[in-house]
């Protein structure tokens, strides 16, 4: 099979597309025959530093992917095992969930680790109807999950991104600001979703409503950060960590099904690059070119 495979780590050259044997299902697995990929800034990450997501190379990155079981037939997500990028993949059975056949093979992959972590993150930090929430980077993945998990929470959404995404922001019902507005320090958000922190942590705290909560998932930009603690003490804020691990099975065939019955909007795919395209796919990203997701087609 064909499949893309990462030797070292690097810049996104080291996506390299090869013929490699085609994956044997060990006890407990099930083989799927991808149709679509989707791209994470986890897979970005682990291609960049391999170690610090525990793979070890050579491997085949990618852990979001839908398409068919080899042994029933059945359109199925993939979500949570590695080696998505490919056009087999052998994946733990508790992975693998039913999608029903109103939803296409990209967008159904693209609601992986996107959805999943949203939909953890809001629900650590407790979001609820009519409250207030600010997603930060409100074009990537996760923020435009966010932004379709907080209208069905009955939140009322503001979300960040660059002023040419603005338009963008306002077809998902999300109120656009600049990374840099004026007006996020006055909008008294009951919940702020922020999977960027770097230098822009203060802003997201700023933002917050006295006994407000920010959540986080990740950091798109910078891990280090830097926190004038009289502004989380004298507002009473929490800082919240989390991320998709904590989803299960069943919640996340809920989360299918949401999307499946118009109750949530579900993944909002950019475009869908050839699987040989894997480096074009990375580099979009990182260069912040997309919104939404970018979906690989094997």
């Amino acid at each position: 099979m064909r499949a893309i495979v990462v030797h070292e780590g690097g810049d996104p050259e080291v996506l390299k597309l090869e013929e490699v044997p085609d994956p044997v299902p060990t006890e407990g697995q099930v083989l799927v025959r991808v149709e679509a990929a989707a791209v994470n800034h986890f897979d970005i990450t682990q291609r960049m530093a391999p170690e610090m997501t525990g793979a070890t190379p050579p491997f085949t990155p990618g852990v979001d992917a839908a398409g068919t079981r080899v042994d029933t037939g059945e359109r199925v997500l993939v979500t949570g095992a590695l080696g998505a990028y490919a056009e087999l993949l052998a994946a733990p059975a508790e992975d693998v969930r039913p999608i029903p056949d109103s939803l296409d093979w990209a967008r159904a992959a693209a609601l992986g680790v996107a959805y999943k972590t949203s939909w953890a993150s809001l629900a650590d930090a407790e979001l609820k109807a009519g409250e207030t929430l600010l997603v930060q980077a409100g074009s990537s993945g996760t923020g435009q999950a966010a932004i379709d998990i907080g209208h069905h929470l009955g939140a009322k959404v503001y979300a960040t991104a660059s002023r040419s995404k603005h338009d963008r922001l306002r077809e998902l019902d999300a109120e656009p600001l600049a990374y840099d507005d004026e007006r996020i320090a006055e909008l008294q958000a009951d919940v702020v979703f922020d999977p960027v922190l770097g230098e822009g942590l203060e802003r997201s705290l700023a933002a917050l409503a006295p006994g407000g909560r920010l959540v986080t998932c990740g950091a798109l930009d910078s891990p280090m950060v830097s926190v004038n603690m009289w502004t989380v003490v004298g507002k009473r804020l929490r800082i919240i960590g989390s991320g998709g691990g904590s989803v299960t099975p069943e919640q996340v065939d809920h989360i299918v099904e949401l999307v499946a019955n118009g109750e949530l909007r579900g993944p909002v795919v950019d475009r869908e690059l050839p699987l040989e395209q894997a480096a074009e796919a990375h580099r979009l990203i990182e260069n912040r070119e997309t919104f939404g997701k970018v979906v690989l087609k094997p």
